[in-house]
């Protein structure tokens, strides 16, 4: 076929007829899929079930426009077969991680791994699950407290936003361990320690704790026991202990009064601070005062000091003037 004069090779009509069809499958299936995806989220609102419909509604559709192309270009069986193994060939060896990525998605999605909103923690990131895509997974960081994690590119030393969105593959979950924090069982345990001096009325000081803690999680011990009682029939737990309980631990300055209590997966940070307001309120109406690290020296080494006397100073005769 010729062109402004130009011979293009591989252009015939045939190969014209394909083109002109590709381009009005591709024009119908992207319209009709973009149609839907609206008319799905229309009444719903943001919700993970409107997520996942849109979702379904690309993927079914990129399916059968791909499907259509296929079958546009190569409808000698044959043919088609010679170039799915060579693709396939070509992905396997350059593309390996955007292939593992992909078998990540399924393994995420059809194996439950997480789902979008949860809190998770995959390598080194940790954050909520905004996105969920075939190559990758979009997640809103949060901080890391220092002790766990003591990483300068982590400014916010708590489970709150850090404002940055991250982007994992989908390539991760067969590397590193996924943690998740919303899965299952939508609480989490936390401790609080405080050191006391040794002369602290220590069985006071832990009464006064243990108040602070039940008054500031007033309501969670319900809701998670109820939340224990289904984790219980789909899992063989054995944690039933979801009370407050404070423990003692001795070291060589203070004694280490820790309490240990059941908080939401969300606004563990303002429980936190609830709880040391009441405790550092009472300890000062009760005169009970937190340990710090101290020195003391037992003996001081003696110092010895000599003093020599300057050697008298000679004096000498003024030269005479003539």
């Amino acid at each position: 076929m010729e062109l402004f004069g130009v011979r293009v090779l591989g252009l015939n009509a045939e190969t014209l007829q394909k083109v002109v069809l590709s381009l009005t499958v591709l024009a119908v299936v992207l319209g009709v899929r973009a149609l839907l995806t609206v008319v799905v989220g229309l009444g719903t609102g943001v919700s993970r079930r409107s997520i996942w419909a849109r979702k379904g509604v690309r993927l079914v559709f990129g399916a059968l426009g791909a499907l259509l192309l296929l079958s546009i270009w190569f409808d000698n069986p044959n043919r088609l077969a010679t170039f799915l193994g060579l693709l396939a060939g070509g992905l396997a060896f350059a593309s390996q991680n955007a292939v593992l990525s992909v078998a990540g998605y399924f393994v995420i999605v059809f194996g439950k791994t997480f789902d979008l909103g949860d809190r998770i923690q995959l390598g080194d990131v940790r954050g909520d699950v905004l996105d969920i895509g075939l190559l990758k997974t979009t997640v809103m960081e949060m901080g890391v407290p220092a002790l766990l994690n003591p990483d300068p590119h982590h400014w916010v030393s708590a489970r709150q936003y850090t404002g940055r969105v991250v982007t994992v593959t989908n390539a991760e979950v067969f590397k590193q361990p996924t943690y998740n924090y919303t899965r299952s069982f939508n609480f989490l345990w936390e401790e609080l320690r405080l050191p006391l001096r040794y002369d602290t009325d220590l069985q006071r000081a832990e009464a006064i704790v243990l108040a602070a803690v039940r008054e500031a999680t007033a309501g969670i011990i319900e809701e998670g026991h109820r939340e224990l009682a289904h984790l219980r029939e789909r899992f063989l737990i054995h944690a039933s202990e979801l009370d407050p309980r404070a423990y003692l631990r001795l070291t060589d300055n203070w004694v280490e009064l820790s309490v240990r209590f059941l908080v939401k997966t969300y606004g563990v940070r303002e429980v936190k601070d609830d709880i040391s307001r009441r405790v550092l309120m009472r300890f000062r109406e009760e005169g009970i005062d937190l340990a710090s690290a101290t020195m003391e020296l037992v003996r001081l080494p003696r110092v010895e000091v000599r003093t020599t006397e300057a050697p008298e100073a000679v004096e000498e005769p003024l030269p005479a003037h003539h």
